[in-house]
């Protein structure tokens, strides 16, 4: 199926925060995952596995339903993806793993600051000192 928008219409506001009438809109991609923007004074973008958590934690036992603004199109005529379950689990890559630079700031260095950090050298200007 390709991504289908849908809207939240709440029926009756159970928490007393959001109102009643169309409340969000998303989004369900092709895999099933779905990605929900909130309406209001504070909006908020989540993201979910799919729409069944949606209805699970914002339903409300029927408070709440979804209203699919496009039909149910059959399969995606794009790339052909494999089930999310299919899909093996792999850790988020770690982003702080190169190497520092050798020397990030040419103007300065660890010699300058004398024994652990310690105040700079008299022959420092305020501009180095400063900037």
């Amino acid at each position: 199926m390709s991504s289908r928008r849908f809207r939240l219409i709440r029926h009756h506001d159970v928490s007393g925060v959001s109102g009643t009438g169309p409340v969000a809109e998303g989004v369900q991609f092709t895999d099933g995952a779905v990605a929900l923007r909130w309406y209001g004074d504070y909006p908020t973008t989540t993201v979910w596995d799919g729409i069944e958590s949606v209805v699970a934690i914002h339903g409300h036992g029927g408070a709440t339903e979804v209203e699919w603004l496009d039909d149910e199109s059959g399969p995606d005529p794009g790339p052909a993806l494999p089930p999310r379950e299919t899909l093996a689990a792999r850790p988020w890559p770690d982003l702080h793993s190169a190497p520092e630079p050798e020397d990030p700031d040419p103007l300065h260095h660890e010699r300058d600051q004398g024994s652990y950090g310690g105040a700079p050298p008299g022959s420092w200007s305020s501009y180095r000192v400063f900037r």
